[in-house]
């Protein structure tokens, strides 16, 4: 875990409805970035926007065909159906142990923790790979970094210039907003924020 500590990377949100723009955009992404993980996402309870095993399942390839992990949001069955790397999912430790016993102790489960650091305390304990927290949890980032081994994401980042900071107080991974795939220049904004962030932390 010590290499985790080493360089911030980026981490794709990629929101439904996943149209062929918005698919583009991604593909375009992951050859143009150094991205660590992405996250296929629901859309609450929008079940019209929610994308099909067809559609899902190809992007799982594309993206694990990069050598990404590519994650579920909060679908535990499909993503163990379509054969993602694991899950996303909000801090609850009895929805983690679900998650953990039908995936299994390789999956990536991934905790969205908000500012709640007694949440992330106790998932992390209970074995999540990462917790996220907020863009108002600057300082919460700092400190988990310097008292934690398991890694935390900077989650909504909407800018360069934050994604920069979050990095250097400790982020491990900087997650940019899923609205972000909305802009037409989507791709170059997440290239920057992936700029912004590589130098900040080299090798150790």
């Amino acid at each position: 875990m010590a290499d985790a500590k080493s360089q911030c990377r980026l981490y794709f949100q990629v929101p439904a409805p996943i149209t062929a723009k918005l698919e583009s955009q991604l593909a375009q992404a992951l050859t143009t970035t150094s991205v660590a993980c992405v996250v296929l996402c629901d859309n609450g309870q929008n079940t019209e926007e929610v994308p099909t095993d067809q559609l899902i399942d190809r992007l799982i390839d594309r993206i694990q065909g990069a050598n990404i992990a590519c994650l579920i949001e909060n679908d535990f069955e499909r993503a163990e159906r379509l054969g993602a790397d694991g899950v996303h999912i909000a801090a609850d430790l009895e929805r983690y142990t679900t998650a953990r016993n039908l995936l299994g102790q390789s999956a990536n489960i991934g905790v969205d923790c908000r500012a709640d650091r007694h949440a992330a305390m106790e998932l992390a304990e209970a074995g999540a790979d990462y917790v996220a927290f907020g863009p108002e949890s600057e300082d919460l980032v700092a400190w988990w970094s310097e008292v934690f081994v398991v890694p935390c994401v900077a989650w909504n980042v909407d800018t360069a210039a934050e994604a920069e900071r979050f990095a250097q107080q400790g982020a491990d991974f900087v997650a940019p907003s899923r609205t972000i795939w909305q802009a037409d220049n989507a791709a170059t904004i997440v290239a920057d924020i992936g700029r912004a962030i590589a130098h900040v932390r080299s090798t150790a």
